[in-house]
């Protein structure tokens, strides 16, 4: 169902992995360089994106746009799908702005979708 959206997500230079998650981290669809492991990390990013949620809450009376680490190899981007999570897992040395930009294209796709 998302495979188009995925793939453009793949294109981007230094994209390792994409999910698509539902609220409780079951795993929708995912492609990644670690197939063996995307039931563990959808589980991984959504429960970071709902944490962040969570305390952002309880911080003020704002929606969680992005939730983003950044780790000296990987970085992790979430956002809200319409019912869904999405997830990506890219390299460090990844352009910021164009995945930003690619990931906002991604979340909108998807929201129409679901």
């Amino acid at each position: 169902m998302f495979e188009n959206v995925i793939a453009d997500m793949l294109g981007v230079s230094g994209v390792k992995g994409v999910y698509i998650i539902d609220n409780e981290g079951a795993l929708i669809e995912a492609e990644s360089m670690s197939s063996g492991e995307d039931e563990v990390y959808a589980a991984l990013i959504a429960d970071v994106y709902n944490k962040a949620s969570e305390v952002l809450g309880k911080l003020s009376s704002d929606e969680v746009e992005l939730v983003m680490i950044d780790g000296k190899k990987d970085r992790i981007i979430a956002s809200r799908a319409g019912e869904l999570i999405f997830g990506v897992v890219a390299d460090h040395k990844t352009n910021y702005g164009l995945l930003k930009i690619e990931l906002k294209k991604a979340v909108e796709k998807i929201s129409a979708m679901v």
